[in-house]
């Protein structure tokens, strides 16, 4: 049996929010952020740092803007996702044109932004459920942490169910939001939930077929276990790392130094220290 110290703390990154109430016991932050505005990045900056100096598993929710929105705005989301990218463990992205396809052109703007949101958090609830249901091959957030810093690249996490394998696995896969290139990935986990009346044929073609597909993939971890509901239907939740970066870095993107990453972890015990000091005095 695995006991699972609660790990999530979601965090739709906003500038007024003070960062010392999401920090807590937690042990996984996603933080969410839509790139395009420049006054944001060095609050998105300090942020990430402060999540990070806790020692937690950092994942980076990056959307980029619509392309209409202009080139500097293009520009502009470039170097943040690469600064999230240079902070987090881990960066998913989403690109606002491609989320767009998901609705009906006369979708109202607020209405369109919630749906956006909401496939967000689908995404980020993918990877909580992966860990709450790890089968009889367990997957931990060490399994996790391990897995994302195997690679620099992108992380790509996406759940499916069918009842079918009547058409080919990757259009059940396939959606127009996902990474281009996530067949290419380097390494692979797969979860796979079966409910009662799933077959073992249906299982040996399942995983057939994503070997088959993910033919280039290390497996890290295949995953099963048993959901306990009637009918003939599967749940697959997959997640990919080491592909490509969607963009390139900008030529005038520089990384962060590493002395500024120590004078920052300075200042932060010189500051704890004389709390410290203040508490005992009062």
């Amino acid at each position: 049996m695995q006991t699972i110290e609660r790990i999530c703390q979601r965090d739709s990154f906003s500038l007024d929010k003070p960062v010392e109430t999401i920090l807590e016991s937690d042990h996984l932050s996603f933080v969410r952020f839509i790139g395009g505005n420049a006054s944001e990045t060095e609050e998105l900056v300090n942020h990430l740092h402060s999540l990070k100096e806790k020692d937690k598993l950092l994942i980076g929710v990056f959307r980029f803007p619509f392309v209409f929105e202009g080139k500097k705005r293009t520009h502009t989301a470039a170097c943040q996702y690469f600064r999230m990218k240079e902070l987090c463990d881990a960066v998913m992205y989403f690109h606002s044109d491609s989320l767009m396809n998901m609705i009906d052109s006369s979708t109202p703007i607020r209405d369109a932004l919630m749906i956006f949101n909401s496939i967000e958090d689908y995404t980020i609830d993918s990877l909580l459920q992966l860990i709450d249901k790890t089968g009889d091959m367990n997957i931990d957030l060490h399994d996790i942490k391990s897995f994302v810093n195997q690679y620099e690249g992108p992380l790509f996490i996406h759940t499916v169910e069918g009842d079918s394998l009547d058409q080919p696995l990757k259009y059940l896969i396939t959606t127009p939001y996902l990474p281009e290139d996530f067949f290419d990935g380097k390494q692979l986990i797969i979860n796979i939930g079966y409910t009662r009346d799933v077959d073992m044929e249906t299982f040996r073609q399942l995983n057939l077929r994503l070997h088959d597909l993910f033919s280039k993939a290390d497996i890290f971890k295949i995953g099963s276990y048993f959901i306990d509901e009637p009918d003939r239907r599967f749940k697959l939740t997959l997640i990919v790392n080491g592909m490509n970066d969607p963009i390139e870095a900008p030529d005038n993107y520089k990384k962060i130094p590493k002395y500024n990453n120590l004078l920052r972890k300075w200042h932060r015990m010189t500051e704890l220290g004389r709390k410290k000091f203040n508490l005992l005095k009062s």
